[in-house]
């Protein structure tokens, strides 16, 4: 099973996000953009995991949850992971609640990096979409540096889910396995 642990987007926020990805449309770049329903920060990684594995997985994540209080996050800036002229990945940045989210991240990685372990330093973000080519690139860049100081709003972090992605030709489905309350 392929698992990764995650906060998903909170609904208000989607139609916000949207709203970023149709100014980026305009710019009729090559890029592959997250389907709103499957938005998410991801938490930890996990890749390939034997089904039997699952159970200490949840243990580990519902221990580390109980420990977490619920917390407030914003949507805060606009970036882009590669360089300007070989730009990867488009993601939008977090303002309150940072600090929080990449306390998460760290003990996720400490509870479960003998599943696998992470080699970056926490650096939360929402990935939007992949650039799949150099398509109108100077458009791309210059939408995205107009849209560095974005603010989309804030949400409440409850939960925590570990989830599923099935791989498809039209994209991952995620399956949520489990919910963790925090606190």
């Amino acid at each position: 099973m392929r698992l990764f642990v995650a906060i998903e987007l909170d609904e208000n926020l989607r139609g916000k996000v949207e709203d970023i990805e149709n100014q980026i449309r305009t710019c009729d770049c090559d890029v592959k953009f997250v389907e709103p329903e499957n938005l998410h920060f991801t938490l930890k990684f996990l890749g390939e995991v034997p089904e039997q594995g699952v159970k200490e997985i949840e243990e580990r994540i519902s221990a580390l949850v109980k420990g977490v209080k619920q917390f407030r996050l914003s949507l805060e800036g606009f970036g882009y992971f590669g360089k300007p002229d070989y730009m990867r990945s488009l993601w939008i940045d977090v303002g309150k609640g940072k600090d929080e989210l990449v306390k998460l991240i760290e003990g996720m990685n400490q509870n479960l990096n003998h599943i696998r372990r992470e080699v970056h330093e926490a650096n939360p973000h929402l990935t939007i979409g992949r650039v799949k080519s150099g398509r109108n690139r100077e458009a791309l860049l210059e939408t995205v540096n107009s849209l560095k100081d974005v603010k989309l709003g804030e949400m409440l972090v409850k939960f925590v889910k570990l989830k599923q992605s099935t791989l498809t030709k039209k994209g991952p489905i995620y399956t949520d396995l489990r919910s963790f309350e925090l606190g």
